[in-house]
């Protein structure tokens, strides 16, 4: 099953979608719905879906404002909306399809589809997360974070954890400080993943030599070397989970 949500401040919108859903596409589980930027963030955040069928003009505001909040990365984006002329802006956000209101069964079908495709395409987790190698010597490499300020150098092992922030993301270093980086957390990920750093959530990439514990509290919650409390999403909790106990193994 596809665990999506349906993003639109008109109720009738909103309930015809779920109802053309519900008919044409039967391997799509609607796990929530919202009606505004603010209440569309809180549900992503608490439920991770997998695809997000977006309005574009909200209540108080648009559609793309959301994406600012939580980013694009985690999950399928189809628009639904009226509005022709947002297309380009939309598909800049990599969204997989634009469909205007009303909305046309056969076209609902076919953007379903890419997101299927998208998930057969996608290696299974033992494949995609290779053996952890010993962090101990990885992590001694250095690399080097670019700032407005200048350029820092620091040692792999130092960073604790990254964290999104709109368009930038702040990496926390175990003495104590942080580093505002003008990056995505998607772009750090492909650069530390290799050195032992795990996705546990759409905002947080961590550092698994410096993982104290693990909670199941509030579907996951990890603890870090400086005490700070990381939540881990219901998507990508099997995989990280997976990653400790290669560490284990090692």
């Amino acid at each position: 099953m596809i665990r999506a949500i349906i993003i639109d401040d008109e109720s009738r919108a909103r309930s015809a979608l779920k109802q053309e859903i519900a008919l044409n596409c039967p391997e799509v589980l609607i796990v929530g719905e919202a009606d505004s930027v603010q209440s569309s963030v809180e549900l992503i955040q608490s439920v991770s879906p997998e695809l997000i069928f977006l309005d574009i003009q909200l209540s108080d505001g648009l559609g793309f404002h959301i994406l600012d909040v939580v980013g694009n990365e985690d999950y399928e984006i189809i628009f639904t909306t009226a509005y022709s002329e947002y297309a380009i802006k939309a598909f800049k956000t990599n969204a997989l399809d634009y469909l205007l209101k009303p909305i046309d069964s056969e076209e609902l079908i076919a953007a379903v589809a890419k997101v299927s495709q998208k998930k057969e395409d996608v290696p299974p987790v033992a494949e995609a997360n290779a053996a952890v190698p010993d962090l101990t010597t990885l992590q001694q490499k250095k690399i080097i974070l670019h700032t407005s300020d200048g350029l820092f150098v620091i040692q792999v092992a130092d960073i604790i954890r990254c964290n999104s922030y709109g368009n930038y993301s702040f990496v926390y270093l175990k003495d104590g400080n942080k580093i505002l980086l003008a990056k995505i957390l998607k772009e750090i990920e492909e650069s530390l993943r290799p050195f032992g750093f795990e996705r546990v959530h759409h905002s947080h990439l961590i550092n698994l030599n410096h993982v104290k514990s693990f909670r199941h509290k509030d579907g996951g919650l990890v603890i870090m070397s400086d005490l700070s409390e990381v939540p881990v999403s219901l998507r990508k909790k099997s995989a990280f989970l997976e990653q400790l106990e290669k560490l284990n193994n090692v």
